[in-house]
């Protein structure tokens, strides 16, 4: 529900918000211990939703589960293929409905996070969190559950102070965002639906009976080290599966090796990603980034036997592409590059090319929308100093809301590290900061008034 006219209330001290946020301190690590504790890789996300949905529960909120069905999202423009099946996975959807008519938000995270890679590499175990030094470890804790629990934490330091927010709050805790983004595109359709009053089916409850209509603002509690995001890049996942001719290593010179195509691609990839990073190839949000466009070699699998030229070899390769190339001709540069390789070793490798996981456009957004300029003067209270403006060089789900419903969204959210790599770690200090940061907006945004019994 959009309304211009906020509820006639004193606004609360920024110092009493931040004092209500900071006796939730204990809380806010043990539900991001909970979070951390419950594994959920792309694909295996209920732990995770379990404890969520208990966390919201907590607060007082019931959940909507939004079941992912990627197959009724395959006629989407916004659509990845998809890397892992449905499997009964869901999304969690949480609505505080707000009593007088204030400005609504919709708080959107993802509960999937990566492998943790060797666990003998960590220095604890990687679902076994552990504080150190006002760092909170463990595979998920920045990327991204530490910015759920921000989310969750603003909203109670209200409650805590005899207040909560006037408008619709919402909470969408989401699945893939690590691979294809589809769980958060499944609660976009859900949200259209409920909008339209054509809730049908799985779509029911809360879903149905939420005067949903279009969230005012969307804040995505992504790790970004309390900065605002103005552009992310476009992203796509390809696998490159190379045949060649076997023959016995003696007799190399009658094979045709897979391994060493892969190589040749690498580098001719390589040369592209140089080309599209010159600075007078780039986009205009990321003139004076270093290296705004990565591709990245995540997996190469091949061979048989150490003793004969190889069958095949298979290449999982993420490429990065700026917001004003199209997905489709990001991918025909990146395919006549691989043949242009392949070609220059004169035949007798062949390559098939497939496409699954992220079909992801960039995008850029708008700051100066009055919500995001509320939540610039609510970082601004915290800090005493601007939010900066950073365009990221990665993707993330507010590509759907931007380009799906123009709505106003960024990502914000706590300080950092090793995100995706070893002893990865969340700020709790930052933790605290972005949800006195996020308080504030509510009280700003959705206005307040007294917590009902």
């Amino acid at each position: 529900m959009t309304t211009n006219s906020l509820p006639s209330r004193k606004p609360l001290a920024s110092a009493d918000i931040a004092q209500a946020v900071q006796a939730l301190e204990s809380y806010m690590v043990d539900s991001l211990d909970q979070l951390v504790r419950a594994p959920s890789p792309s694909g295996a996300e209920t732990p995770a939703a379990m404890v969520a949905e208990e966390l919201m529960r907590g607060l007082g909120l019931a959940s909507e589960r939004i079941v992912l069905q990627a197959r009724a999202l395959e006629h989407l423009p916004l659509y990845s293929p998809a890397c892992c099946a449905d499997g009964g996975r869901y999304n969690l959807l949480a609505i505080h409905a707000g009593g007088h008519g204030g400005r609504s938000v919709l708080f959107n995270g993802h509960l999937d996070v990566v492998p943790p890679g060797p666990e003998e590499m960590w220095r604890r175990p990687p679902y076994m969190p552990v504080v150190e030094d006002g760092w909170l470890y463990g595979r998920g804790a920045g990327d991204m559950k530490g910015g759920i629990v921000c989310a969750l934490a603003a909203f109670k330091a209200l409650r805590a102070l005899g207040v909560q927010p006037a408008g619709q709050v919402g909470f969408n805790w989401v699945l893939e965002e690590e691979c294809t983004g589809n769980g958060t595109l499944a609660s976009i359709v859900a949200l259209r639906a409920a909008t339209t009053g054509a809730v049908t089916g799985a779509m029911t409850g809360m879903l149905a009976r939420s005067r949903l209509g279009a969230f005012d603002a969307v804040l995505i509690p992504e790790p970004m080290g309390e900065q605002l995001i103005n552009a992310q890049v476009g992203v796509f996942w390809m696998q490159l599966t190379l045949t060649g001719r076997p023959a016995h290593a003696a007799m190399m010179s009658q094979g045709a090796d897979p391994i060493a195509a892969g190589i040749a691609i690498i580098a001719g990839l390589r040369e592209l990603e140089a080309e599209w990073n010159r600075p007078e190839n780039r986009h205009p949000a990321y003139r004076e980034h270093p290296h705004p466009l990565n591709f990245n070699f995540g997996r190469i699998e091949g061979g048989e036997w150490t003793s004969s030229v190889p069958c095949q070899c298979r290449l999982d390769v993420r490429i990065g592409f700026y917001p004003d190339m199209a997905v489709d001709d990001a991918k025909a540069a990146v395919a006549a590059r691989v043949h242009a390789a392949l070609a220059q070793l004169g035949g007798g490798v062949q390559v098939e090319i497939r496409y699954q996981g992220f079909h992801a456009p960039g995008c850029s957004f708008d700051l100066d929308q009055p919500a995001l300029q509320v939540l610039a003067a609510a970082h601004q209270q915290v800090h005493g100093s601007p939010a900066a403006r950073v365009a990221t060089t990665a993707t993330t789900d507010a590509r759907h809301f931007r380009l799906m419903l123009d709505s106003p969204v960024t990502c914000y959210g706590p300080e950092a590290r090793d995100i995706h790599g070893i002893d990865e770690a969340v700020s709790l200090a930052s933790m605290s900061r972005v949800a006195t940061t996020f308080a504030l907006f509510l009280q700003q945004w959705c206005g307040t008034e007294p917590v009902r019994g």
